[in-house]
């Protein structure tokens, strides 16, 4: 992952995708499409886990965050989705000490993987934490520490959306509506690439711009607002491209689910996709 280049701003900055990295992602035999569907699939497995075990919002942030810079590095040809979200769901509890319970994860994410319409608040069956259970999470939990070099520090969108609407002037009554829909859209960035392609800032400040279009309200008086953040529009441009692309993906996983069919990739046929195009790429 490529570092911070400005050090008074590490505080407010994540190490994002190099381009050799998402080059060597794109060259590994799987098509652009799948590679952005598998990441949906394990960033909506992880935020539907971490809403069953009712942990907070930057801990699934954290934990996603992992999960896409691992998997943008080692891939998804070995891999398996549902170990690493429990894998990162656990890394990232210790991180933001959030300490849970292995059992806990592994049945959450179980749960949410039946599921994917799960709930916060979903019961979770009992499961029997077995000595392979652990083994799995302790093997995937040091693989993914050791790919990343334990550089484990992540900086989340969520407590700068706030400061930029108290920095704006923005009144209790609307600041409340604006950071509500801000946070959902948010909480969208962490499905897909996005969190590790743009910096929180970015991120933060497009995820306003969208909430405060919806309100019909201006920030700075019909200013460019933004650039005050450090934020420019081609940035934001390319994020909200991002983010539609990732929305047309939960809208078709969706609309399949509500009907009755069978989701486009379940859980169950991830690898089968996986291997599928990799064997067709090799011939």
């Amino acid at each position: 992952m490529e570092p911070p280049k400005r050090t008074a701003l590490t505080r407010l900055t994540n190490a994002l995708a190099t381009p050799s990295q998402l080059q060597l992602s794109q060259t590994r035999g799987l098509s652009e499409s799948l590679l952005s569907s598998l990441h949906y699939v394990g960033g909506s497995l992880t935020q539907v886990a971490g809403a069953i075990l009712n942990i907070p919002a930057p801990t699934i942030a954290t934990s996603a965050i992992i999960f896409h810079r691992f998997h943008l590095v080692a891939g998804f040809l070995e891999p398996s989705i549902p170990d690493t979200v429990a894998a990162c769901l656990y890394i990232a509890s210790k991180a933001c000490e959030f300490p849970l319970r292995p059992g806990e994860i592994l049945a959450a994410v179980d749960t949410a993987s039946q599921d994917p319409l799960a709930a916060g608040g979903k019961r979770i069956s009992k499961r029997k934490c077995t000595r392979a259970n652990t083994e799995t999470l302790d093997h995937w939990e040091l693989r993914i520490l050791t790919t990343l070099a334990f550089d484990l520090h992540v900086v989340t969108p969520y407590t700068l959306c706030l400061e930029y609407l108290v920095a704006a002037n923005v009144d209790k009554v609307r600041q409340k509506i604006i950071a509500q829909r801000a946070w959902n859209y948010i909480n969208d960035t962490m499905k897909t690439k996005i969190c590790i392609l743009h910096q929180p800032n970015v991120i933060a400040v497009t995820a306003i711009w969208l909430a405060v279009r919806e309100a019909d309200v201006e920030l700075l008086d019909g200013e460019k607002w933004w650039e005050a953040f450090d934020v420019d529009t081609e940035d934001m441009g390319h994020l909200l491209l991002l983010l539609r692309q990732g929305r047309d993906i939960a809208t078709r996983e969706r609309d399949r689910i509500r009907s009755g069919q069978k989701p486009t990739l379940t859980i169950e046929d991830v690898k089968a996709r996986i291997l599928e195009e990799a064997n067709l790429s090799s011939r």
